[in-house]
């Protein structure tokens, strides 16, 4: 049983128990007029009753007495309107006695059929008999009204008429009561929802009043205070947590965060997060987490999105150096790293441009967020433009049927690396610009505004100046990103650098597959030290791993002379000297394509790069 009917009288009740029976309503019929009516009630809801329907008198005392809701069932209007046109004529006085819903049915239903008429409306602080009084004063040809009006009527011998509740406003009642019952059901099942979210939930949470008196605590507090639920409610929370600013927070009733708590042998970060500040009655809710548990969950956050890519490994002191430039450099970029200014890194091929942003990242006030690298030579525009900004579900042909995050979003809270910079075509270029201006994107296909908050760290293998001036370089954009600017050297201004990046080279390969490998010999290191390096670190590393790797041959005469075979010739030695990089690289694409019978697709594919990149190599004069 869910539902209660209390009838006032049996007629009614028949017709209800008849309207269960043949619905299958989760119902249940007892009878009681007025007082007995309230007693059926309360019986009702004893045994299991959520929605309680009556009608009249008695589901207003129900309602009066027990305070609940109750669903009444209202007089039948085609009852009514036949009875007075059948049984009336324009001399009959009708009085119309009864709660106010019943007058509200029937003075409408008489002023429409002209019919004369008065009301005598049921009022609290009115004995029933003297309203008779007043009624047969009136003399009325006949009385219609609810069960409590005829049976007054029947002490005063006049004529009475009790109209009725037909099955229409029986089944009404029903129908509402059952909507009634699966809102309540919705409302209780997402009561309990809530409540379990709460006791699932990793983090301890007290609800205080504005005395500091605990009155709820979840699940996982008791778990952490080593308290049961019941010596945790009505305890002022300064018995479990000794903490000024705590306390501070409370007395002041302002939100306060990453609180450190000592609770016997552990530690707590704790929030206090103030409900209702301007209530005189404010209450708050305390958050408390072990510090170790923090501390553990960053942990594997950082190493998932290292796990992603999105995380800077690297810190200034892995960048290996002994010269006194770079000392100066590095001095400066870390000076660069206290502030989240955008950065503009410039620097040959293989200089260590992405080991200086990942180092600037993680010495900056937003390492602790994502680092997100992307080489803008390595995707044509639209490619590029989709892996910055996302795009919407179905937003082109061959799109993600959930649509895409774009970097700038994975990178939101960090830095985003933009490597190749000045490879980005003329309108992409543009719409960074504006992303950046206005600290927010949209994606592709899409009409929401996301906001964002990056820092940009851009770098260029080439000089940036000569690409503004040449049209290949926003203007605007080179200003909007180079707020902080870093020349990386070349690994032939470094030559204090050569004969020890060498070593160190030597020592990683000794460490990882545990050999020992004998110093070069001195006309290596001499030749090492006059090599122009036109591929610069990354080069030279190259090279310590071959020579780790011919240690197997004991001649070492030979050994120099296989290691020294590419850059040992003095032809070549000239041509790289007179050259620039960019010459070499041009060069190098020519090359391919017109060994691949000038089809792009394939030097694309030999060089590993982008075939609108070959285009643009070859198009260079």
């Amino acid at each position: 049983m869910e539902l209660a009917f209390i009838a006032p009288y049996e007629l009614i009740q028949t017709k209800a128990q008849s309207i269960i029976d043949t619905n299958g309503y989760p119902a249940r019929t007892f009878l009681g007029d007025l007082g007995d009516g309230v007693t059926a009630a309360r019986q009702a809801l004893d045994e299991g009753a959520h929605i309680i329907i009556s009608r009249g008198g008695t589901a207003r005392l129900i309602r009066e007495e027990l305070g609940i809701d109750v669903i009444e069932v209202g007089a039948s209007y085609f009852q009514l309107l036949s009875f007075i046109q059948s049984n009336t004529n324009p001399q009959t006085r009708i009085a119309i006695v009864g709660f106010r819903p019943f007058i509200n049915l029937a003075q409408p239903v008489c002023d429409i059929l002209k019919k004369q008429h008065k009301t005598f409306e049921i009022k609290d602080n009115e004995r029933i008999e003297d309203l008779f009084d007043r009624v047969t004063q009136w003399q009325p040809d006949i009385v219609i009204g609810d069960a409590v009006s005829v049976k007054a009527a029947e002490q005063y011998s006049i004529n009475f008429h009790l109209i009725e509740s037909s099955m229409e406003t029986i089944v009404d009642a029903f129908e509402r009561g059952v909507l009634v019952l699966n809102n309540l059901k919705k409302h209780i099942a997402n009561a309990e929802k809530l409540a379990a979210v709460l006791d699932c939930t990793k983090e301890g949470a007290l609800l205080v009043n504005n005395e500091g008196i605990i009155e709820e605590a979840n699940h996982r507090s008791c778990s952490l205070l080593n308290k049961s639920r019941s010596q945790l409610i009505g305890q002022q929370f300064h018995v479990f947590f000794h903490a000024e600013e705590l306390i501070n927070a409370a007395l002041n009733k302002k939100t306060v965060k990453n609180i450190v708590i000592p609770y016997n042998d552990k530690r707590f970060a704790a929030d206090y997060v103030v409900i209702t500040p301007q209530d005189s009655e404010s209450s708050a809710v305390i958050r408390f987490q072990q510090v170790e548990y923090i501390q553990e969950a960053g942990n594997i956050i950082r190493k998932k999105l290292q796990d992603k890519g999105f995380y800077a490994k690297y810190v200034f002191s892995d960048i290996i150096h002994h010269c006194t430039e770079m000392k100066q450099l590095i001095k400066i970029a870390t000076e660069f790293s206290k502030t989240t200014s955008n950065i503009m890194l410039q620097g040959e091929t293989g200089t260590g441009k992405e080991l200086f942003a990942q180092s600037i990242h993680n010495a900056s006030p937003i390492a602790d967020g994502p680092f997100v690298a992307v080489n803008c030579a390595a995707l044509s525009g639209s490619l590029l433009e989709s892996e910055l900004f996302g795009y919407a579900p179905g937003a082109f042909t061959g799109a993600l049927r959930s649509g895409k995050t774009g970097l700038f979003e994975l990178a939101h809270g960090g830095s985003l690396f933009l490597d190749e910079i000045t490879e980005m075509d003329i309108y992409l270029q543009s719409k960074l610009l504006r992303a950046l201006q206005a600290h927010e994107i949209m994606r592709i296909g899409d009409n929401k505004i996301i906001p964002i908050n990056v820092r940009i760290i851009a770098a260029t293998n080439r000089n940036p100046v000569t690409e503004v001036a040449e049209g290949r370089l926003r203007a605007d954009l080179y200003f909007r990103l180079n707020v902080l600017d870093l020349y990386i050297l070349p690994l032939k201004e470094r030559g204090e650098d050569i004969s020890h990046l060498f070593h160190h080279y030597i020592r990683q390969y000794e460490d990882k597959y545990g050999v020992t490998i004998p110093p070069p010999a001195p006309k290596i290191l001499s030749r090492l030290q006059h090599y122009p390096w036109p591929g610069n670190v990354r080069e030279l590393e190259n090279l310590a791993e071959k020579y780790a790797c011919l240690q197997e041959i004991k001649d070492q005469e030979l050994v120099s002379k296989a290691l020294l075979s590419s850059i040992s010739s003095d032809s070549s030695d000239k041509q790289v000297e007179s050259q620039s990089l960019n010459e070499i690289i041009r060069t190098a694409v020519k090359s391919t394509y017109e060994k691949y019978d000038e089809n792009i697709s394939r030097t694309a594919t030999e060089l590993q790069i982008d075939r609108n990149t070959v285009k643009r190599w070859l198009a260079k004069e």
